[in-house]
Order: structure tokens, then sequence, then C-alpha cells
């Protein structure tokens, strides 16, 4: 009895440490060896080298071609490996084709240095304008140069002036005389127009309602001719007037920007009424008055006024028994210059530019009356005036 009762219990451990073994016996599967630690990656050089010059202009014509010489200095105690090369990626950048280098890979030793000759060759069919290009000498861009080229082509036709700055009167037309010279062997077109800003932040343009252009229509070998712009200043014009004229030259020398002629333009508006100083004279002996058409206590060294302005100014002085009638004493007084400004003033109007011109009306009453006295001053084609009251 005792027996068959220790079959089943028997039975039963002998099931469960089965059971146990075979629960075991998946994990100890899984269990793979650790594969061996992968090599690191090469990392880019972190050196910082001394390059001399870091910044590089030349200024070629096509088919020329220029070398430099670029210094590198290794201070650290690695060796590095130099590799001059172009670095692309912008829009005008240099062509690689362009530039040659004497050395193309070498190590610069620890506390070495090196010269790498770059040579700049711009072939013929080259398009004048603006290039640039970073060259990098290691496999990173801290170690680099930056270099520019300015392609030109020598133009054969000069503009003078090209800048136009003057005084007008609203409702009043100006004429402006421009010499185009042509120094070259060819001839070239000549069509001028008025051009305005797609964009500007300046309402104030003049368009070809207000400029008339006369010019012949083309410019010979080693001849000069005029050209001719009439400006209608309008009636209703106020502040600063722009306005620019291409001259349409086909010279292949010469940028858009390099054939126009720029208008800048002070509007002036005529007074309607006179300006008025009241004063009270009470026995005084002398009455100075000094009516100016200098505003500036300084005078400005710019070429204000291109063309003859009448800068004058009618003064009428009222004593407490009506009109005074007195002759002034007149100062004149010029600013000359020997061709300063923009362009050399010498080539369109002689050697000396006048550049500024005020007038001085200087009234001298003796005895004045007492009383309440008016003066009154219209200024006539002048910015303005000054005007000052002695009383002795």
């Amino acid at each position: 009895m005792s027996q068959m009762r220790l079959i089943p219990l028997l039975s039963i451990l002998l099931v469960a440490s089965v059971s146990a073994v075979e629960v075991v016996k998946p994990a100890m599967d899984v269990v793979k060896p650790i594969p061996p630690p992968t090599p690191p990656i090469e990392k880019p050089y972190k050196t910082k080298l001394i390059i001399k010059p870091k910044f590089k202009h030349l200024k070629l014509k096509p088919g020329q071609s220029e070398s430099f010489d670029v210094e590198i200095k290794n201070p650290t105690d690695k060796d590095v490996r130099i590799e001059p090369r172009i670095f692309e990626g912008r829009i005008g950048s240099i062509d690689i084709n362009w530039i040659s280098f004497d050395k193309e890979s070498f190590i610069l030793k620890s506390k070495d240095s090196a010269t790498i000759i770059v040579t700049v060759s711009v072939p013929n069919d080259a398009e004048k304008g603006f290039y640039s290009c970073r060259i990098l000498f290691t496999n990173d861009s801290i170690n680099s140069i930056y270099l520019s080229i300015e392609v030109f082509i020598p133009p054969s036709v000069k503009i003078s002036p090209r800048w136009i700055d003057d005084f007008v009167e609203a409702g009043k037309t100006y004429e402006y005389k421009v010499k185009v010279k042509n120094k070259g062997s060819e001839t070239f077109n000549l069509n001028p127009k008025v051009v305005q800003p797609s964009v500007s932040f300046e309402e104030n343009w003049l368009s070809e309602k207000e400029i008339t252009i006369s010019s012949p229509p083309t410019i010979p070998p080693n001849s000069e001719v005029e050209v001719k712009i009439v400006v209608n200043v309008p009636s209703d014009a106020s502040g600063h007037l722009r306005g620019t004229i291409d001259l349409g030259i086909d010279d292949p020398g010469l940028y858009e920007w390099g054939r126009r002629v720029e208008l800048s333009l002070n509007v002036y508006r005529a007074p309607k009424e006179p300006f008025v100083k009241i004063l009270n004279i009470d026995n005084a002996s002398k009455l100075t008055i000094r009516v100016s058409s200098e505003i500036f206590k300084v005078p400005i060294p710019i070429p204000i006024l291109r063309t003859s302005t009448v800068n004058d100014f009618d003064v009428r002085i009222v004593s407490p028994s009506g009109d005074v009638k007195i002759k002034p004493k007149i100062v004149e007084s010029l600013i000359v210059t020997t061709g300063f400004g923009r362009p050399p003033w010498e080539e369109t109007e002689g050697i000396y530019k006048v550049i500024s011109t005020t007038k001085k009306k200087i009234y001298e009453i003796e005895n004045p009356e007492n009383g309440v006295w008016r003066i009154e001053v219209m200024p006539k084609g002048c910015l303005g005036f000054s005007l000052e009251v002695e009383i002795e």
C-alpha cells in the first residue's frame, strides 16, 4: 500500500525536474559571443595652421594670369597633410580650371613651414565680372584663404559727368550737358533712355515725361560727342527728385551702372509771402541790418549747385513813419575749388569749380526813429537766408 503511494510521488517529482531542465535550456542557447571592437573613424584635422595671406584679390583681363605665394606654418606638435583644393558651391564662384598649385599633396611636419604658389589663369572667353572662392589646404574648412577676382575689360568710352547734383525750382526747365569721349578704335552705338528702378522707397523719380534727351546715334573712334538732358521740373514738385539716364553705350568694358547718368535734384519752391521781423527801437544811435544767403556757419565741402541761380533776396525796411529808402552795402562770397568733386570737374567745366556763392546785404541807419520797425525779407532763388539785427 505504501509502495503504491510512493510511485505517483516519484513520478510527479521526476516530471517537475524534467520540466525545470527544459525551461533553463533555451535561456542558455541565446548567449552569444561579444564581437571585437570596431576601429574608430578617422576624423578631419582640427589643427589650426598659420596661413598668410588670409585674403587675396586680383584684377585680371581675359587671357591674363597671375601667381601669388601662400605661406603655411605648422605650429603644433603633429604632422599635417596639405592638400590644396577649391571649395565650390557658390553662385559666381571661380571655375576650378582657372587655378593651379605648384604642390598637390605633401606632409607639413611639426614646427615646419612651406610655401605654395597659386596661379590664376583667366581664359580669353571669360566674361567680365566678379568671382570668388575659398581655397582649402587641409581636409576641413579651418585652414583656408578667401580669393576674389575681378575680370575686367578696359572701357574705351568715358562719360563726364556721371552725377548731376543741382538745386532747381518747381515749374522751371533746366538743361545739362554730358560729354562722352571715345578713346578706342571702334565706333560705339549711343541709345540713351530714361530708366526707373523696379523697387524703390523713393517716390519722386523722374520719367520720360519730364526728361528729354538729344544725342547723336554713334560715337566714332577718337572723338567726343555731347548729350543734352533737359529736365522740366513739375510745377507741383517738392522735396528731392531722382532721375537715371542709361546712355545705352555698347562698350563691352562698361558695366550697366557705368554707362548711366544720375540726377539728384533738390526742389526749391518760392515762398509767396515775405518773412517778417518786428523790432522795437528806443533811443538807439544806430541800427544795422545784415541779410545773407549763407545759412551754414561752415561751408558744405561738396558741390551743391551746377547751374546759376539768382541767389538773392528783396529786403523792405519799414519805420514808424513808413518805408526807409537806403542803399545797402553788398558783399559777395565765392568758394572755388580746383577740380574737387566727382568726376574731375576740369574735364567738363574747366579747372575752377564754384561750389558755393553767397550774397550779403548790410543796411546801416543812423539815429533810427523810436517805435515799432518792420523788416521784410523775400528770398529769390536761394535755399534760405540769415538775418542779423544790431541795435546800438
